[in-house]
């Protein structure tokens, strides 16, 4: 065994030195970028990784770049990556060196982890690399080539197994260039230890591989309870209005937290009672499949164009003005107002344009509101379907009487926002919807 584990380092590095791919992370010792790298590549493939990773270091240089930015800049340089949460945790973790450690990254992998984001391979990955400290790194290819070449036949699942591997992980460390020595080990499974159809003759350690001489290389790592993925299906709705289309501010506290998405539901039934269209209104654009974590995801992307013309009947009015109060007003989307709005009364126009000036700015500011924020405005049917609308005159909802003046200005929110086609990308958007954003700006190229 202790032969073993002195030729084993030997001959990873020597292999490393010669056959190492070019990698931007690899063609420098700054910890910032190594740490970005290591943080991008968790649940990401090398060759995703590197434009994302070459444009995230010329918009952030610096550690003191990333602190000093938006949140919102830093998950559109994101954006795409997926698993945004780690976007998220780097940006915080970066803000917490340069206001509590004089912007200097730690170095020992006990001091690094109690950064938010950076666990225990993290940790040791950034330590060794960067800093030359001699410690253990263990990702899916590290425990790959470690079950092979002691063949250890116990299930990777389990915390006893994964502890046993950091031991021997640990074991293998040499003083000298502990960090080239842990690259090693992930750049051979990465590239010749593969989970299907390894390359043993190309492999500078098979001579001292357990499973290679015993032929059962595709027999490790053990799993013996495999994950079933869950099968669900979204929907998701381009509202177009008049060149815009609509998007809509993710909660900072959720999987895509301080995101922006179009607008979606997890069922069509879901979306056609709350944006209250008829189904034969609704276009089917395009559908897209995305997964993450135990789910498989099929989005079904509808498109919905608002119409504008005033020869709508009444009824078709009255229930176009009930979507843009109720809608805007009470619930999480917003639909834009018309133009005009034709009622019995004569002054209908008149509110049209005074509504239509307030939730104009509202809708463009991404706001949202409640009823009261419109004390003079109250409700009246229209006899024709019973469509509900709001319309100016008589008495204030609480009874007093109305004096004509603008609506008051709502409260400011930004969940909400009405865009350009054009402009979409200006906006940070998950995997799934930035697919969307590629199909909307490519059609109108």
């Amino acid at each position: 065994m202790s032969h073993k584990k002195e030729f084993i380092p030997i001959a990873l590095l020597k292999w490393y030195h010669k056959a190492a791919r070019d990698l931007p992370w690899r063609r420098t010792k700054d910890p910032y970028k190594i740490w970005v790298s290591e943080i991008m590549l968790q649940q990401t493939q090398v060759d995703t990784v590197i434009p994302y990773y070459e444009k995230w270091i010329q918009r952030f240089p610096t550690l003191q770049h990333l602190a000093k930015a938006k949140l919102s800049d830093v998950l559109k340089y994101w954006a795409g990556l997926g698993y945004y949460r780690r976007a998220r945790m780097l940006h915080q973790a970066a803000c917490q060196i340069a206001k509590n450690l004089q912007g200097k990254i730690p170095q020992t992998p006990l001091e690094l982890m109690k950064l938010p984001g950076i666990g225990r391979y993290t940790a040791g990955a950034i330590a060794s690399i960067a800093f030359g400290v001699k410690t253990p790194v263990l990702d899916g290819n590290v425990i790959r080539v470690l079950t092979r070449l002691f063949a250890i036949s116990e299930d990777v699942g389990k915390g006893e197994t994964l502890e046993r591997l950091w031991k021997i992980a640990e074991s293998l460390v040499p003083e000298k260039n502990p960090g080239d020595f842990n690259q090693a080990l992930m750049e051979l499974g990465a590239t010749l230890c593969t989970p299907e159809n390894p390359q043993c003759q190309k492999c500078p350690v098979s001579s001292h591989c357990k499973a290679h001489e015993i032929k059962r290389e595709t027999h490790f790592p053990v799993k013996l309870r495999k994950e079933k993925l869950e099968k669900k299906r979204t929907v998701a709705l381009i509202l177009r209005d008049n060149g815009t289309v609509l998007i809509q501010k993710q909660p900072e506290t959720g999987r895509w937290g301080g995101l922006w998405t179009f607008p979606f539901w997890k069922d069509k039934k879901s979306m056609l009672q709350e944006v209250e269209m008829a189904a034969t209104n609704l276009k089917r654009r395009l559908t897209l499949h995305h997964g993450f974590t135990r789910y498989q995801i099929q989005l079904d992307v509808y498109e919905y164009q608002i119409k504008r013309s005033c020869q709508q009947p009444l009824f078709a009015q009255g229930l176009r003005l009930q979507q843009e109060l109720q809608a805007f007003c009470q619930g999480p989307l917003a639909v834009p107002p018309s133009e005009a709005v034709v009622s019995p009364r004569s002054n209908r126009l008149s509110l049209a344009r005074s509504l239509r000036h307030s939730l104009t700015t509202a809708a463009d500011t991404s706001t949202s509101t409640n009823l009261k924020t419109f004390p003079y405005v109250r409700r009246n049917r229209i006899s024709a379907g019973g469509a509900e609308v709001f319309e100016m005159g008589g008495s204030t909802p609480g009874g007093g009487a109305h004096t004509e003046q603008p609506p008051r200005r709502p409260q400011r929110n930004s969940n909400l926002k009405w865009v350009r086609v054009k402009e979409l990308e200006k906006f940070a958007f998950p995997s799934p919807h930035q697919k969307i954003v590629k199909e909307l700006t490519e059609n109108a190229n």
